[in-house]
């Protein structure tokens, strides 16, 4: 809201177009002319962010209008320092002549980023800086920075609302990574030896029968009868289990090169046996 002081009539409304904006104000400005209703402050705006900037305003609810000089970068160019207080503006577009048929100023586009350049975060605020034509802004001889004594520029955020400084590039959350799942222990298998669980689990026997029989998972063939001869031998093996321990060794040990199966079972469970 425009401050007492102005004393505006009832329904007043700044909209001014760009070429009322060059013709009325900027050229009346740097010919140090009387404005007749002066809702435009006077700020060297680049000293500021643009979020500070509406309390500065003398008038205005979304769009604010400053007079502010502009200096040079360097010395003895005519490029202009965009630099603000905790960021840079930076042009975007092509520039726009103002005036027909000749031009009478140049307006210009800008974007503020918030950190150092190059590598700033771009926000919602933007300028258009009116500038005239038709100036010499060749170094002058007592080696100033002001390339401009005036510029218009009118400021205005894309959301339509104040926002505040933006957080500063480079500057990451850092996120809690919960734990990860304990994997199962895999334990290494040595090739031609089994677990002892897993041998409990294929094979084993039944002594309720009268005759042994070898149970196995092997969906092909569950059960193997042992022949009555080899039935026997182990009939009378078992009833000597008291005597002696029977020696897995001596049954590798038959006439040739060929055992018997109750040999192979016997011999496969004495080298599954874990040392």
């Amino acid at each position: 809201m425009p401050p007492p002081a102005l004393n505006l009539p009832p329904g007043f409304r700044f909209h001014p177009t760009d070429e009322e904006l060059v013709l009325h104000y900027l050229c009346r400005k740097c010919a140090t002319q009387q404005i007749a209703v002066p809702v435009i402050a006077e700020i060297d705006l680049y000293k500021f962010d643009p979020w500070d900037l509406p309390g500065m305003a003398l008038y205005g609810e979304k769009e604010w209008y400053f007079f502010s000089p502009r200096d040079r970068k360097y010395p003895n160019g005519t490029r202009p320092n965009r630099s603000a207080r905790t960021g840079y503006w930076k042009a975007t577009g092509a520039d726009k002549p103002i005036g027909n048929p000749r031009p009478v100023g140049i307006k210009k586009a800008l974007v503020f980023y918030s950190g150092k350049a190059p590598k700033g975060d771009k926000t919602n605020w933007i300028m258009h800086e009116y500038r005239l034509a038709h100036v010499d802004r060749s170094a002058r001889k007592n080696n100033t920075l002001r390339l401009d004594d005036w510029v218009l520029c009118r400021i205005y955020n894309k959301k339509g609302a104040v926002e505040k400084q933006q957080p500063p590039s480079g500057v990451r959350k850092i996120e809690r990574s919960e734990p990860e799942d304990e994997k199962p222990r895999i334990v290494p298998r040595v090739e031609g030896i089994l677990p002892p669980q897993a041998v409990a689990d294929c094979v084993y026997f039944d002594a309720s029968d009268s005759v042994p029989r070898l149970h196995t998972t092997d969906s092909s063939c569950s059960e193997q009868v042992v022949s009555p001869e080899l039935a026997s031998e182990v009939q009378s093996e078992m009833k000597r289990g008291n005597e002696f321990a029977y020696n897995y060794l001596d049954a590798t040990l038959g006439s040739g090169n060929q055992m018997s199966p109750l040999q192979d079972i016997f011999m496969y469970l004495y080298n599954s046996k874990p040392f």
